[in-house]
């Protein structure tokens, strides 16, 4: 029997979320200013993110 490469592609949808307290007059007002840059979101590397995998596809195919 004889040995083989062969080459394995994974694709993954990755989610991030992280809940925050921003002071705003209302939570329009908060949302606004984090998704126009007014107000930063946290570093990315901030430990609060809950980060999720999910596998998309898979392919296995000759190297």
């Amino acid at each position: 029997m004889a040995r083989h490469r062969i080459r394995i592609i994974q694709v993954f949808r990755t989610t991030r979320s992280i809940e925050i307290e921003v002071e705003a007059d209302d939570e329009y007002d908060a949302c606004e200013g984090v998704s126009s840059g007014a107000i930063d979101p946290p570093e990315f590397d901030d430990p609060r993110w809950q980060t999720g995998w999910d596998l998309q596809n898979e392919e296995v195919e000759p190297a």
